[in-house]
């Protein structure tokens, strides 16, 4: 395994494990007890102090990577954000059209991800 390859599953994994405590906690904490609102604010965002250390971890990876594999990450990054784009948007159109259940926008950040490790695959394929 290439070290940059080593480092980032270190950086990665290592703040995702951190964003599993923070998001449990802040969980816990707030489900047992009652804060002030800028106190309750302030719990709810602490998972994503890891989340900011997960996206160092993916900018220190990308820029060890060659130039195809920026390519390919780049194409598979802009089709992710238009498939989701559109997708967010045209379904807020329906929302408001017809009786669909309301879509909440904690999942639009996976759905980028997802989308964006589909394409990537799918972007590989058709280049070699």
């Amino acid at each position: 395994m290439k070290p940059a390859v080593k480092k980032y599953f270190f950086q990665f994994f290592g703040a995702m494990g951190a964003y599993a405590g923070a998001l449990i906690g802040s969980v816990m904490v707030l489900e047992n007890n009652e804060f002030s609102t800028a106190l309750t604010v302030v719990i709810a965002l602490v998972p994503m102090i890891p989340v900011f250390f997960v996206g160092l971890a993916i900018f220190t990876f990308y820029r060890s990577m060659d130039e195809f594999q920026k390519r390919v990450l780049s194409e598979a990054t802009i089709a992710s954000a238009l498939v989701t784009g559109f997708g967010t948007f045209a379904y807020g159109f329906l929302e408001g059209a017809i009786a669909l259940p309301d879509f909440p926008i904690i999942w639009i950040m996976p759905m980028l991800i997802g989308l964006q490790g589909v394409f990537a695959m799918l972007l590989k394929w058709r280049y070699r």
